[in-house]
């Protein structure tokens, strides 16, 4: 008797993540470019959908692990070809921009991000907006940069390549295109910034004999200094946000700049400044006025800074780079100088990594002093 049943033939492999160079640790293993790739009747696909953007590495394995799935479960039921056969048109750069920037508001990303990348897109769509995405190749952006580089300060440069890579970015996930061509494109080189210096031990006493002298804006300082949060952040967090049973600060999402619920450490010495506000309001604000200083319309972040800005111009130190952020980066080196390690300076920040950590820590080395440093003998 002949064996009538139909050998079925296997046209895709079974998809596998791939997670880029390997690194050291999984903070930086997240800042990787992950792919699920497989092959697909003998050609390659590698598919990310836009997960390139999460850089904590549980959620990014989590996210691609299901992403992994779905597209298995695509390739065993047949309708991957049919998904495939469904192709958008490429839009001209123009419009995909205008996606690009919808996408941005939808997934609610700052204002102020928002701003940015429209501002820098425009150059963009300016030379390029009539002609389709997937015609731009490296050479075009490169020749684009270099141009608008000539009148750009080194940082200004690398991040609009970042925007524009960003961008691109988006195009691959939405199927647009295969190649990012900012990809090949190198950073400039960006000299040690003169902006957010830290404090000298006998800067910082001056300038806190006259910061005491304003109620508000000494408690404010010391916020920032004892609890690194952000000016802005800080202005917006209520009675609420602060428990002194747990000694915790929550920063909800909506107030935090990287759009994460985060918290922060109310220490001994931090918490003896709150005592004053235990009872209040939950709804009270801690920053509104000059007197009680809670009440229920914050001051704006601008308020405290300028006064902070004109301490420092009747001490004439308004020339040294100190700005509102020098009390947190002051505050990282103090710490690290007390023996805190990188990863417990990277929790209090709330800092996605430990390069982030490193930069707040890009002055420290004006505060070491190895003259008396033995050298181990061989």
């Amino acid at each position: 008797m002949q064996n009538c049943a139909k050998t079925v033939t296997k046209n895709y492999t079974t998809p596998v993540i791939l997670q880029g160079k390997v690194r050291s640790t999984k903070a930086l293993q997240a800042n990787e470019k992950w792919f699920i790739e497989f092959y697909f009747e003998g050609k390659r696909h590698r598919k990310s959908d836009g997960l390139n953007r999460i850089k904590d590495y549980q959620n990014k394995i989590k996210g691609f692990s299901e992403l992994r799935i779905y597209y298995e479960n695509q390739l065993r039921s047949g309708q991957f070809n049919t998904i495939e056969a469904i192709k958008l048109e490429i839009p001209i750069v123009s419009k995909a921009i205008e996606t690009f920037i919808q996408f941005q508001i939808d997934k609610g990303s700052r204002i102020k991000t928002i701003q940015s990348y429209s501002s820098k897109l425009k150059l963009l769509n300016e030379t390029f907006g009539a002609v389709k995405v997937d015609s731009l190749q490296f050479s075009h952006i490169n020749k684009l940069l270099v141009s608008l580089g000539k009148k750009w300060m080194p940082k200004t440069f690398n991040n609009c390549k970042g925007i524009y890579y960003g961008f691109f970015e988006f195009c691959i996930s939405e199927g647009f295109i295969d190649v990012n061509p900012v990809s090949k494109i190198k950073n400039r080189y960006v000299s040690k910034t003169e902006k957010h210096k830290v404090f000298t031990d006998e800067d910082f006493k001056t300038i806190m004999t006259a910061v005491d002298k304003d109620k508000m804006l000494s408690l404010f300082v010391k916020s920032i200094y004892y609890t690194c949060i952000r000016p802005k952040e800080l202005m917006q967090l209520q009675r609420k946000h602060y428990d002194f049973e747990r000694n915790l600060i929550f920063i909800p999402s909506h107030i935090s700049k990287n759009r994460k619920d985060g918290h922060s450490t109310i220490s001994l010495n931090f918490k003896k400044l709150l005592e004053p506000f235990r009872h209040i309001d939950d709804e009270l604000y801690l920053f509104c006025n000059d007197d009680c200083l809670y009440g229920t319309i914050p001051y704006h972040p601008n308020r405290p800074y300028k006064r902070f800005i004109s301490i420092l111009k009747k001490l004439n130190l308004h020339t040294k780079g100190y700005t509102m952020y020098s009390f947190k980066h002051f505050s990282n080196v103090k710490k690290f100088l007390a023996g805190w390690s990188l990863a417990e300076i990277m929790k209090a920040n709330r800092h996605a990594s430990i390069e982030e950590t490193e930069n707040y820590l890009k002055d420290l080395l004006d505060f070491v002093d190895i003259s008396e440093k033995e050298v181990p003998s061989i």
